[in-house]
C-alpha cells in the first residue's frame, strides 16, 4: 500500500507540472524618446494656402510645394530654383507673372562663391559651378554679357538672371 501512495504521489506531482507551469514573466524594454528635428517653412504669395508648415528632413522647394500646398495658375515657378533643399526655418515668396520683379539685392557674380550662387532664382547647380570654372579658367567677367559663353547659359537663361546679377 506504501508503494502505491508513493506511486500516486509521483504521478501527481508530474501532472502538477505539466498542468500548472510556472507563471510567464514579461520583458519590459523600453527606448529613449529620440529627438527629432523639425524646421518650418512659411510660403507666401502665388499660393492656394499660404501660411506655416513643419517638416521633419530635408526636402526640395519641388518636394515641399507639393507637400503643403498648391501653387496658383499664374505663379511664376521659372523664377525659383526647385531643387533647392531646405532644412531650417525660413519664408518662400512665390512669385506671380503678373507681379514686377521685386528688388533683389544684387549677387556679384564675380565674388559669389556657390552657394551665393544658388539663391539667385532660377540659378540652377549645373550653372552655379560652370560660372565658377568659366570664371577660374577665363579671369572676372568684365560684363553680365559674358555670361553667355558659359556652359549650361543660353540667352534665355540669362535674360532671367539679369535682374538678379552684377559684376
Amino acid at each position: 500500500m506504501k508503494e502505491i501512495m508513493i506511486m500516486v504521489c509521483i504521478i501527481t506531482l508530474v501532472l502538477m507540472i505539466i498542468f500548472f507551469p510556472k507563471p510567464e514573466t514579461y520583458t519590459f524594454v523600453t527606448h529613449e524618446k529620440e529627438d527629432m528635428y523639425t524646421y518650418t517653412i512659411t510660403i507666401e504669395g502665388a499660393v492656394y494656402q499660404p501660411g506655416s508648415y513643419t517638416f521633419f528632413e530635408s526636402l526640395t522647394l519641388r518636394e515641399i510645394i507639393q507637400l503643403s500646398t498648391y501653387v496658383k495658375d499664374d505663379a511664376d515657378l521659372d523664377q525659383l530654383n526647385l531643387e533647392k533643399r531646405y532644412d531650417s526655418n525660413t519664408t518662400i515668396y512665390i512669385p506671380s507673372k503678373e507681379q514686377e520683379i521685386p528688388n533683389y539685392e544684387r549677387i556679384n557674380i564675380n565674388e559669389a562663391n556657390f552657394q551665393t550662387l544658388l539663391e539667385i532664382p532660377g540659378m540652377q547647380e549645373r550653372q552655379a559651378a560652370s560660372i565658377i570654372i568659366y570664371r577660374e579658367a577665363h579671369g572676372l567677367f568684365a560684363s553680365i554679357e559674358e555670361l553667355i559663353h558659359v556652359k549650361y547659359i543660353g540667352a534665355a537663361t540669362l535674360e532671367k538672371l539679369k535682374p538678379y546679377i552684377t559684376t
